[in-house]
């Protein structure tokens, strides 16, 4: 297990399910290889690093965008549509929870699932 700081916004159950999302300057625990891949993606940084100001998400990045759920998890079922925020969604993608492109979620708005979702 390794401390950590995250750098950027890390979406709700990036690390565990019952994870809650992590604001920018937040510390936590990750287990050793998560640890690494969020360090190695630039979500965090060790705990027992010198202080660095995070970068700023400039604004266009925090709008509101529609994204397909890839995996069941906190954010909600395989082909979901759900809406998050940029810095959400950058943690998200990370982790391989969920995809912004366009087609991907035209794609899952057409299931059934998500009719009353657009």
């Amino acid at each position: 297990m390794k401390s950590l700081i995250a750098l950027a916004v890390i979406a709700a159950a990036t690390i565990a399910a019952d994870q809650p999302e992590l604001a920018v300057g937040t510390s936590f625990n990750a287990p050793d290889d998560q640890a690494d891949q969020l360090v190695a993606q630039g979500l965090a940084k060790p705990a027992d690093e010198p202080a660095v100001k995070p970068v700023e998400e400039p604004a266009s990045r925090l709008r509101a965008s529609k994204v397909r759920v890839l995996v069941d998890c906190a954010l909600g079922r395989v082909n979901d549509v759900v809406t998050l925020s940029g810095a959400a969604l950058k943690g998200a993608k990370a982790a391989g929870q969920v995809d912004n492109d366009p087609d991907a979620v035209a794609y899952a708005l057409g299931l059934d699932q998500n009719k009353n979702a657009s």
